[in-house]
């Protein structure tokens, strides 16, 4: 149904009255120590706030300004996912999730946003290579020339050195949120990863290593006491988290030779929504190049039982399609400009998708419940040989009810 029939219902409305009625703030504290390096661990505590205000979801943002060692380097693209190396997020003291894969995972997501979406995340250290030079500090990057490069520099004169990475898995998930009232809050632990997995140098040079520095913590409140005690009375009898739980099963090389490749899962799962294999060089120097290994189908087994999901096998022609259900359910194929196209996909975005889901709406437990431990998840892949060694990342995704 296009804008115009919405409009034409005989319900129809453009706007709609509200009682959400308080005062709007926007905080930033600072962290004690203001500095952090590669391989160190961050805490970041929610803040308690007052008895009257409520955190809005998706506003909490950390801060910091990227400091490089030398000026012959930068960070590769995406550097706000790039510097999760690993996440844990504690809930009242016991883990409630934890990936160290959780980088190359976020990464790849965000290859199937938009361009007006990737756009707009220029603060988050997605952007062109020039404009990521000059907020590096690199040596070589171009601040005058041709028109775009004019705008590179207009831009990072007005951001200089500050970055921000969102800290909003699981909680920016859930609507407004009265920390106040809990006795303990989420707290998110990041593991910085080391800058040769994070920066690349000038040809013929070498990474010296860098440092987050004046790190500060952002987000927005909603100050109204109603509300406060209506969100606050949901927590009486408890209430649930519902999210996706990503799990670094294994990281594996491939030999060069190789046309048949056995993978197993073999844990178990409530519900196993997904398994994906993302395939990259041993030695990256683009964060988001993800390879196709000339792989040409795939046959799949559960429990024991062949032919699971695909009766006739996963064939190459479908991998495509079995990606964009999984990663991207509102791409449409009239919109390829604007998402991820067939073309790039198997050029440099390449991930080997098993969708197990019921559907492709994201709705919670509605993935394979894996329950025999002993046979678990078989994935048999057929491939051609290939010229590269490159490294596999193994990653199954499970959904959590808390």
């Amino acid at each position: 149904m296009n804008t115009t029939e919405r409009e034409l219902q005989p319900g129809f409305r453009r706007s709609k009255m509200t009682t959400i009625k308080g005062l709007r703030t926007r905080s930033v504290f600072t962290f004690n120590p203001t500095t952090i390096s590669p391989g160190e661990e961050l805490y970041i505590n929610i803040p308690k706030l007052k008895p009257s205000s409520c955190l809005v979801p998706g506003s909490l943002n950390l801060l910091f300004d990227f400091k490089n060692l030398n000026t012959k380097s930068r960070f590769m693209n995406n550097l706000s996912k790039l510097l999760t190396k690993r996440l844990q997020i504690k809930v009242a003291g016991e883990t409630a999730y934890d990936c160290s894969g959780e980088s190359l995972f976020e990464v790849y997501k965000d290859l199937l946003l938009t361009v007006g979406d990737r756009k707009k995340m220029i603060e988050q250290g997605l952007a062109n290579k020039n404009l990521r030079k000059l907020f590096s500090g690199d040596d070589s990057a171009v601040k005058v020339g041709d028109s775009g490069k004019v705008a590179d520099a207009l831009v990072q004169s007005i951001y200089g050195t500050k970055l921000k990475k969102p800290i909003d898995k699981i909680i920016g998930d859930h609507g407004l949120y009265t920390p106040f009232t809990m006795n303990n809050n989420p707290m998110y632990i990041l593991i910085l990863p080391e800058a040769s997995e994070t920066m690349v140098a000038q040809g013929g040079q070498k990474v010296d290593g860098y440092k987050l520095e004046n790190l500060e913590l952002e987000y927005d409140t909603i100050e109204n006491d109603s509300l406060a005690s209506e969100i606050s009375s949901k927590y009486t009898y408890g209430r649930s988290l519902s999210y996706k739980h990503v799990t670094l099963m294994s990281t594996s090389n491939w030999d060069k030779d190789l046309t048949i490749v056995n993978e197993n899962i073999n844990i178990p799962r409530k519900s196993m929504c997904a398994i994906v294999l993302l395939f990259t060089n041993q030695v990256r120097t683009d964060s988001e190049e993800y390879l196709y290994l000339n792989i040409d189908k795939v046959k799949l087994t559960i429990e024991g039982v062949p032919n699971s999901v695909f009766s006739q096998r996963l064939p190459k022609s479908q991998f495509f399609e079995e990606a964009k259900r999984f990663f991207c359910p509102m791409c449409e194929k009239s919109m390829a400009d604007e998402f991820m196209s067939v073309v790039r996909f198997y050029g440099n975005g390449f991930a080997l998708v098993i969708d197990l889901r019921s559907t492709q709406d994201d709705t919670t437990g509605d993935g394979k419940k894996i329950v025999n431990t002993q046979s678990g998840v078989l994935l048999e892949i057929t491939k051609r040989a290939t010229f590269k060694l490159n490294s596999i990342l193994k990653v199954s995704l499970r959904e959590c009810l808390k």
